[in-house]
């Protein structure tokens, strides 16, 4: 972790060395991106993982995860950003037991915050997500013992 902290560092202070007198440096903006494990002592620190979907008959709809993993703890953003639809949008607190990652993604559809649990299985450059049912009382999306892993995501670059 040490190691990941003097990196940012480091970063942020040639970012400010290169700046022109006058001119200011937004870092609101500035992500690392780490797209493989930083290692320290043998163990994995920080791993970042991005995916995506593309779904419709024209691929038109997207459907995005960022993911941090640092060791057991999974935290990132999730969205769902269909075309001419409502998106929902939001962020994800989770575990990862093995290739097995599982939590709640707290999001905002129609102006409106909700959860909803999510499970995903990490499976070489693919991320496969748990399929829902609906519930006939609640009208909300439910695991059911019908739920299946069979929702895929392609690894791609991570990106700002």
């Amino acid at each position: 972790m040490k190691r990941l902290i003097i990196l940012f560092a480091a970063i942020l202070s040639m970012a400010a060395c290169t700046s022109q007198p006058g001119q200011t440096t937004d870092l609101a903006d500035t992500t690392v991106a780490v797209n493989t494990a930083v290692e320290n002592g043998g163990e994995p620190v920080v791993q970042m993982l991005c995916f995506q979907k593309l779904a419709g008959t024209s691929n038109q709809d997207t459907t995005s995860l960022k993911l941090m993993v640092d060791g057991n703890k999974v935290t990132g953003n999730f969205g769902h950003y269909p075309k001419e639809k409502d998106r929902r949008v939001g962020k994800i607190n989770a575990t990862k037991d093995g290739e097995l990652i599982k939590g709640t993604w707290v999001y905002m559809q129609e102006g409106m915050n909700d959860t909803m649990q999510v499970e995903f299985k990490l499976n070489g450059d693919k991320l496969i997500q748990k399929n829902y049912t609906v519930d006939s009382k609640t009208g909300r999306e439910v695991f059911s013992e019908a739920s299946v892993f069979n929702i895929e995501f392609i690894k791609v670059d991570c990106k700002n």
